[in-house]
């Protein structure tokens, strides 16, 4: 093998190893996305995963708020979804849920926060 092959493949396999590392998060204002809760109210934001906590694409994420607004989105290859239901929401009363055909919602964990700018949640589902 000669020198250009190997360094090549020492190329290749750093690479590999640094896409595999990236650390995946959920979409609050330090992720890139722009402070838009000033105008839209809190930014819900989380993950949907199993019990292994490997993420559920494409699930179905429902917001109530008691009295109010529902709002549906669907979760992102990642099990990523964010979104946001007024300006004048109180976050206390927003109740979350998950859904996926073939799963049943095992728990929602709130993440605290510094803010009620942002409600970090995971969805945890697990196989039906």
């Amino acid at each position: 093998m000669h020198f250009k092959d190997t360094k090549n493949i020492v190329s290749c396999l750093l690479l590999l190893l640094m896409t595999l590392s990236v650390h995946v998060q959920a979409g609050g204002l330090e992720d890139g996305y722009p402070d838009d809760t000033s105008v839209n109210g809190p930014a819900f934001f989380g993950f949907v995963r199993d019990e292994r906590g490997t993420h559920i694409p494409k699930a179905k994420v429902i917001l109530k708020e008691n009295g109010g607004t529902t709002v549906q989105v669907i979760s992102n290859v990642l099990g990523v979804y964010r979104t946001h239901i007024s300006v004048n929401v109180k976050v206390e009363a927003v109740t979350i849920s998950c859904e996926k055909a073939g799963y049943k919602q095992l728990k929602l964990v709130r993440r605290q926060q510094k803010t009620n700018k942002l409600i970090e949640t995971d969805c945890i589902m697990q196989k039906e």
